[in-house]
């Protein structure tokens, strides 16, 4: 795989001219609705994006309970409706969250579907609504217990196919149970290359393709292609473009990664023209006969 980067001493390419981005929108956020036991104190925080100097004013129902960004709160059994007006440079945004309070586990329950190819996913919900409900440790098969996120989301990790079991419990509660089936998949995916933008003639380049097996049973082979292309010289057909493959015999569990290392030095001359300029480089993975995935990158030699 280190030939990925041969091209490189290709002669000079076009860099696209860069459209300039518009200026971002400013954004707030409280976090999702929330289920806590009775007496609980509860975190509310403000996250905002694209605003200097924000003045927030934090309220229950009609009550003003807070200018901070953040501060801690304990709450009534029953639902709270909290929302927050966060104003700057003459504009005000709000944002808007409920916050139910409980002393018994009636009405908790948990939603369960597939979230990947390899894994299983969990939300809790409070009389059907999808809640996060603080503190819900969910138990599947053999592996270490995994607690809910804020949101009240959790995935399993990368599992093998087959049936599994789960149950959740809140509070020692058992709160519901069953058993969920992964498929059998083959499938793996460029996670990142790593390549920087640019390099200059005669420097060491240190690159690596990192691919992750995003199906449920053990990768056991796979191929790549890397298809690369001097842009300035495109109109000179297959002069300018370069296609390598290669093959590995790797063993890659379901959730593991597997990096390739890129390294090479780029030469100060070749034919006695500095290689500078730009590249668009592009990588499929094969298994079997089938692309599986492709990613495309550019780095640039001066």
């Amino acid at each position: 795989m280190a030939t990925l980067i041969l091209v490189l001493i290709f002669s000079s390419g076009i860099f696209k001219k860069q459209e300039i981005p518009e200026k971002p929108a400013p954004t707030i956020s409280i976090g999702c609705d929330r289920v806590v036991w009775t007496e609980t104190e509860e975190v509310l925080e403000a996250s905002v994006e694209n605003i200097d100097k924000p003045a927030f004013e934090w309220k229950l129902s009609d009550i003003n309970i807070g200018t901070g960004q953040k501060f801690s709160r304990k709450f009534e059994i029953g639902e709270n409706f909290i929302s927050l007006n966060v104003s700057f440079n003459n504009q005000t945004i709000s944002a808007r969250k409920s916050i139910v309070v409980i002393d018994s586990v009636d009405g908790i329950n948990i939603r369960e579907s597939a979230a990947s190819k390899n894994q299983w996913g969990f939300q809790t919900t409070f009389k059907g609504k999808n809640m996060g409900v603080k503190g819900m440790i969910i138990y599947v098969d053999a592996l270490p217990p995994s607690e809910v996120n804020t949101c009240g989301a959790v995935s399993t990790k990368a599992l093998y196919s087959g049936e599994h079991k789960w149950k959740a419990k809140y509070r020692n509660a058992d709160i519901a149970s069953g058993t969920f089936n992964i498929k059998k998949t083959s499938d793996l995916k460029i996670s990142r290359i790593e390549i920087a933008p640019g390099y200059t003639a005669g420097s060491v380049v240190k690159a690596k393709i990192i691919l992750i097996n995003t199906g449920s049973i053990d990768i056991t082979g796979f191929e790549t292609r890397t298809f690369a292309l001097n842009n300035d010289f495109a109109f000179m057909g297959d002069k300018a473009k370069r296609e390598y493959s290669d093959k590995y015999n790797a063993k890659i569990k379901p959730g593991e990664t597997y990096e390739i290392p890129i390294q090479m030095t780029i030469p100060e001359k070749v034919s006695g023209v500095r290689p500078a300029g730009r590249y668009t480089i592009t990588v499929d993975i094969f298994l079997g006969n089938k692309i599986v995935d492709t990613r495309v990158v550019n780095t640039q030699v001066k």
